[in-house]
């Protein structure tokens, strides 16, 4: 039997402009960033453009099922089928999700993935004016400049 292909890492980078939530009816305080499985939040930084970027790295390995990329470390969410990477907006005084916008993973591919390590860039999605949720809303990764 033929040893499992190994796992490796890949970079990756989102990209929003500005902070502000989609939605806030209750005007609340908030922090915003990229969120872990652990319900963290981490803070995007400043670019010369005025975006914020998040840079983040996960393992990638093969499904054995069928071959395509299987997405972990602690920034992935959901089944592995279906992995995504989420940008939220969390309540300071209440401490409740304001909003969340998704990055699905399944729209990688092992081309884009080989051809963003051999470069050693990151691949990056621009998830400005994205509104929250929109998991199944596909996105646009590019091999970073």
């Amino acid at each position: 039997m033929a040893p499992a292909p190994a796992a490796t890492q890949l970079r990756l980078r989102l990209v929003r402009a500005g902070d502000a939530p989609a939605t806030n009816p209750l005007g609340d305080a908030y922090v915003f960033g990229l969120q872990d499985a652990k319900q963290q939040i981490y803070p995007g930084a400043p670019q010369a453009d005025g975006k914020l970027a998040f840079d983040f790295s996960l393992t990638v390995k093969p499904d054995p099922a069928g071959g395509g990329p299987v997405f972990t470390g602690p920034f992935a969410s959901g089944p592995k089928d279906d992995r995504f990477v989420y940008l939220s907006w969390r309540s300071l005084t209440r401490g409740h999700y304001i909003n969340r916008v998704k990055a699905r993973l399944r729209d990688l591919d092992w081309p884009l993935i080989h051809a963003a390590q051999a470069a050693d860039r990151p691949l990056v999605a621009d998830l400005t004016g994205r509104p929250p949720g929109g998991g199944r809303v596909p996105v646009v990764w590019r091999l970073a400049d």
